[in-house]
């Protein structure tokens, strides 16, 4: 039997359930992941350049299995690298083409 004035311990919550009186808050949105076809259309190359790219350094993260790119990295990428146009000039270069 509790006596009156002995203190009863608190509950613990069951497992999911919030233990603070706040209500959960949704965590901001994430920044959309692009794929591989949204980095070559952003970069004007090909498919396979950006497969190269990724073997390179283009920075990359698998979700679940498939290859996505953070859209900022991708950017980044472009800014500290240079433009695609260096790899154009370079290859009409060695196919005897005009600059």
């Amino acid at each position: 039997m509790i006596e009156p004035n002995a203190t009863t311990p608190e509950k613990t919550p069951a497992i999911g359930q919030n233990p603070s009186p706040e209500p959960l808050v949704a965590p901001a949105p994430v920044e959309q992941l692009w794929l591989t076809r949204q980095v070559a259309q952003y970069m004007q190359v090909s498919l396979k350049t950006i497969y190269n790219r990724r073997k390179n350094g283009l920075p990359y993260v698998l979700v679940g299995g498939a290859v996505r790119f953070v859209p900022q990295d991708v950017k980044d990428y472009v800014a500290s690298n240079g433009n695609v146009e260096r790899h154009r000039q370079r290859q009409a270069v060695r196919k005897g083409g005009k600059l």
